[in-house]
């Protein structure tokens, strides 16, 4: 448990209220995001295992924007990425950049279920043994909006899961060419590589590869690199790119 974090201990009439509240504000966030048209496929893959699928939607207009997903990934991916199942965000560029306002999360894992959603400085997470906890929100954006919606190299930037901030430290930029296989992106990139610094002070070294793809700059290839174990890669699919009005 990070030092962020404080337990609420509530009344149980008080903790009902406050549920019910931050239930309503999860329903109206899904309601925003379940208009928008799938339009990006994501593979995982772990050595020459396939291991999982991340599907998104987003929508912007003019600089605000809406993002949601799924995320199923196999065990072994979870190693490499904390979020799995049903997420949302919505928030604005600034300069370029994705600055989110709200984060919803469902995450599934076997029996144990969990939603959290981190606004207004607060984040509320509930679990499916009937738990609540209410934690100081984590600095910087959400981590979902930073890798897939970002369209350049960042530059030294907090980033978080809704409970936690994690430092992206750049190394290095530069153009590259990519080979990949038919249904991935292969050609000129704009190659990314940062530290991705945890909590506990472990590091991941991660790196996007960017290029136009239908009009639009977006991640076609995502690499995080952990210590002793096979890299885990993210590969878009680009023969399920949607047009999209955003």
């Amino acid at each position: 448990m990070s030092n962020h974090r404080r337990r609420r201990r509530c009344s149980p009439r008080l903790r009902a209220r406050r549920s019910f509240a931050r239930c309503a504000g999860l329903l109206g966030l899904l309601a925003a995001t379940a208009t928008l048209a799938e339009d990006l496929h994501y593979e995982a893959q772990v050595a020459w295992l396939q291991a999982g699928d991340v599907t998104l939607s987003h929508e912007r207009d003019g600089d605000a924007y809406e993002l949601s997903g799924t995320v199923v990934t196999s065990r072994v991916v979870n190693r490499f990425f904390k979020w799995r199942g049903r997420f949302a965000s919505v928030g604005r560029f600034v300069d370029g950049f994705p600055q989110s306002r709200a984060y919803l999360l469902f995450a599934e894992d076997r029996d144990d279920r969990e939603i959290l959603l981190a606004f207004d400085g607060k984040t509320t997470v509930h679990t499916s043994d009937g738990d609540f906890e209410e934690l100081v929100a984590p600095r910087g954006s959400d981590l979902m909006s930073v890798m897939f919606l970002a369209d350049h190299c960042l530059t030294d930037t907090i980033v978080h899961d809704g409970e936690d901030a994690y430092h992206l430290v750049p190394v290095r930029s530069r153009e590259r060419e990519l080979h990949q296989a038919g249904t991935y992106y292969s050609g000129d990139t704009l190659r990314c590589d940062y530290r991705f610094r945890y909590v506990d002070g472990s590091t991941r070294r991660v790196t996007v590869w960017m290029a136009e793809v239908n009009g639009r700059r977006l991640p076609v290839r995502i690499q995080v690199r952990v210590p002793l174990l096979p890299d885990g890669i993210l590969r878009l699919r680009v023969d399920k790119v949607a047009d999209s009005p955003a």
